[in-house]
């Protein structure tokens, strides 16, 4: 099994394992950061990608990062496993 290294859905870092989501078993997921993914679904179903490009960019804003960066950062959300 595949250990990533941010959410395959915000791309949050996942360093922490207190940072991971839960599975249906409660076991913490390998993909899914505690924000996106708990008891087995995501918290935010019908978001789309371009939802969660915006949701992430004003995160970002919000804890105080340069909305250059913040761009940076969902430049390439599109591509991770949730949105494929």
């Amino acid at each position: 099994m595949i250990e990533y290294r941010k959410c395959q859905s915000c791309a949050m870092p996942l360093k922490k394992i207190e940072d991971r989501g839960t599975d249906r078993n409660l076991d913490k997921s390998s993909m899914y950061c505690k924000y996106c993914y708990q008891e087995g679904e995501f918290t935010q179903r019908d978001i789309s990608v371009d939802d969660m490009k915006q949701f992430v960019k004003d995160k970002c804003i919000e804890m105080g990062f340069p909305k250059f960066l913040a761009r940076m950062f969902v430049k390439n959300l599109h591509k991770l496993e949730r949105w494929k």
